[in-house]
């Protein structure tokens, strides 16, 4: 009798153990299966650092640009704007010829900065960063006091970039139209 009351006791601390097991198990898989799964990184995403190199197509004009993910569009330097008929015609600086561009605004937006809300033009324009052209939208605003006179923005990165700010200078400008651009000598700054 004593060895069934044994057995029946350890069979019950067996099936006790064995029901603990499972439901740990099932938790654990319940927690795994609520979890955010981590997004999967593309290959053929580029990794950039917080300035490159970008060129400006089909003007084949090469500038330093800082990479901003706090801002929402790019921005290109443009000096003297003038917005008419929904036509923006502007200048860049000496360091590019003082080449003046016209482009159609696509939309106008309310862009934040240090000093309170600016209303920008947008455009459309299309830059090469590392190996890939693409179109993005610009604001375009006179960055004459900035140290940089490009800025890419979050939305033109988006999909396609990992930004590494602890790099800088992480990819040249590889696209086609671009290659002969870049390997031109700019002129003095201003």
């Amino acid at each position: 009798m004593l060895n069934s009351s044994l057995l029946k006791f350890l069979a019950s601390g067996a099936f006790f153990i064995i029901l603990t097991a499972y439901e740990v198990g099932s938790l654990g898989a319940q927690v795994t299966d609520d979890a955010q799964p981590s997004a999967p990184v593309d290959s053929a995403m580029i990794t950039v650092g917080a300035i490159e190199e970008v060129v400006l197509s089909p003007w084949g004009l090469s500038f330093s640009a800082r990479i901003d993910t706090g801002a929402d569009l790019s921005s290109l330097d443009a000096r003297d704007l003038v917005v008419r008929n929904n036509v923006a015609e502007f200048k860049l600086g000496r360091r590019w010829g003082s080449r003046r561009i016209q482009l159609p605004v696509v939309e106008w937006r309310h862009i934040q900065t240090a000093s309170g809300t600016e209303k920008r033009p947008v455009v459309e324009i299309s830059i090469c960063l590392g190996s890939k052209l693409f179109r993005t939208l610009v604001t375009l605003k006179d960055r004459s006091e900035m140290l940089y006179p490009f800025l890419v923005g979050r939305t033109a990165l988006s999909g396609k970039f990992l930004v590494d700010p602890s790099q800088s200078k992480a990819v040249r400008p590889t696209c086609q139209a671009a290659v002969l651009a870049f390997s031109q000598p700019l002129s003095p700054k201003e």
